[in-house]
């Protein structure tokens, strides 16, 4: 009799247990429901933020090739650091698909345990904690990024005139110290600072210039110009 009531007491205290853990388990489904929901609407919300980014770093990217002075060294070094915060979403949000893939899978819904459910559940509630940190980054960057574009779009009008009275001046020196003749003083010195401003001006042209933060492109061309004058100035003229 005592082993027989041993046996029911053990019976209902076993049973209670499993009941617990069942609900337990129940309660941490239901909980890593609620959560992927959540992340998923902050991982579309952030894809959207994130072809925005892409798009504004693509229509940068289109303003370069063009030979126009456009400055694409000094740009492409401002677009790295941008380049490199798409490539950290990117990572996190492929990390979520393949999270989202495994867990979504109804073949899932039997076999794990309490640990690996509550671990889930903590990766996605950190997900969207990382998506609600990274909306105010990318649309702040995606801003820049868009006055960056209409900054470039227009430049190449600005540097227009500039770039054209230099390649004007350069050839006009280059027919002056011809006209000077071959014995004049200090031709060989003026020959190789044409061409040395002129290889300024071609990298100039293709934007392989590096520019200092209290400059423009169009204080470059302006210096291109003065030396060129400075040159031409310095080329003996025939007396009449």
């Amino acid at each position: 009799m005592r082993a027989g009531r041993t046996r029911r007491g053990g019976d209902g205290m076993w049973g209670r247990r499993r009941n617990a853990e069942a609900r337990l388990l129940m309660e941490a489904w239901d909980t890593l429901a609620y959560v992927m929901k959540a992340a998923e609407e902050v991982h579309g919300a952030l894809q959207d933020a994130r072809a925005r980014f892409e798009e504004a770093l693509d229509q940068i990217s289109a303003t370069f090739g063009f030979g126009d002075g456009v400055p694409v060294d000094s740009v492409r070094g401002q677009l790295a650091q941008s380049q490199d915060t798409l490539d950290n979403v990117d990572s996190m949000m492929s990390t979520f698909e393949e999270m989202h893939a495994t867990w979504d899978d109804s073949d899932m819904l039997v076999g794990p345990e309490f640990e690996e459910i509550k671990s889930a559940a903590e990766f996605f509630t950190e997900y969207g904690q990382y998506c609600a940190s990274m909306f105010p980054t990318l649309e702040g960057v995606t801003e820049s990024l868009a006055r960056l574009r209409d900054k470039l779009l227009g430049l190449p009008a600005k540097i227009a005139p500039i770039r054209e009275r230099a390649y004007a001046a350069i050839a006009a020196a280059t027919g002056e110290l011809a006209s000077a003749g071959p014995s004049v003083s200090g031709r060989f010195a003026m020959e190789a600072r044409l061409n040395a401003v002129g290889d300024r001006l071609r990298a100039l042209d293709a934007g392989s210039v590096e520019i200092e933060p209290d400059r423009m492109v169009t204080d470059l061309y302006r210096d291109v110009e003065t030396e060129i004058a400075e040159i031409r100035d310095s080329i003996p003229r025939p007396a009449y």
